[in-house]
């Protein structure tokens, strides 16, 4: 008699981008309305727990990741960070990317010994829509390498949003994607869903770690249309 595999449990952290409104969520599960709630539905017999906060820095993630993630003994773990990082460095407080980096690496190391899960990194992007944030682009890009490099070297599932906003932005206007230049319209969401379950997919059935994607390596800065 064959007995029941256990639901996987899928711990999904970051900031607003991956809250989505999940504390005024009235449904039970808390999910909010984003990207965690429609991987969710197409998940249905996981264990999906959202552990995104309204304007956190990989700093303070780090300071909750035992409340947020270890207690929930992950099966796996995805991280979304690095805008309000961003922010906080260009208005002369916080860390560069190397102290991003840091702390990233710190939560990656602790979930991976504590716990047995697997870790998917997705990549922090920004959208020069309104125009203000188009000065934004080129410092993003250190915090943006940063991920990337430590999902090279630690063997991490990596999800390069970057790469993906480009190819969809080579198609459609920015306002079909994000409401503001950071917090994205559902569309915008349902991409980040469709991203990370093809890499989630592709793992579970030992097909790859990444995204495929042209230029995936390159982490270009190029924002035209």
């Amino acid at each position: 008699m064959v007995q029941d595999q256990k639901a996987p449990v899928l711990v999904f952290t970051g900031d607003s981008i991956t809250d989505c409104d999940r504390l005024w969520d009235e449904r039970r599960d808390r999910l909010g309305d984003g990207y965690v709630r429609m991987i969710q539905e197409q998940l249905p017999d996981a264990v999906v727990v959202n552990r995104g906060h309204n304007g956190y820095t990989a700093f303070q993630m780090r300071l909750r990741w035992r409340e947020d993630c270890i207690s929930r003994n992950p099966d796996v773990v995805t991280i979304l960070v690095g805008v309000n990082d961003l922010s906080l460095h260009l208005y002369g407080g916080g860390y560069g990317p190397e102290g991003y980096r840091e702390c990233l690496e710190q939560m990656v190391a602790e979930a991976e010994s504590r716990t047995h899960a697997r870790v998917i990194l997705m990549e922090p992007f920004i959208f020069p829509w309104p125009a203000e944030y188009a000065n934004w682009i080129k410092p993003l890009e250190g915090f943006r390498l940063e991920t990337r490099a430590l999902a090279e070297e630690r063997g991490l599932s990596f999800v390069p949003l970057w790469d993906i906003f480009q190819e969809k932005r080579r198609i459609c206007k920015d306002e079909k994607l994000t409401v503001d230049g950071i917090h994205l319209t559902s569309a915008g969401h349902a991409i980040v869903a469709e991203a990370w379950m093809k890499v989630y997919i592709d793992v579970e059935n030992g097909k790859g770690r990444r995204y495929e994607l042209q230029n995936y390596k390159s982490g270009r800065t190029d924002m035209e249309n």
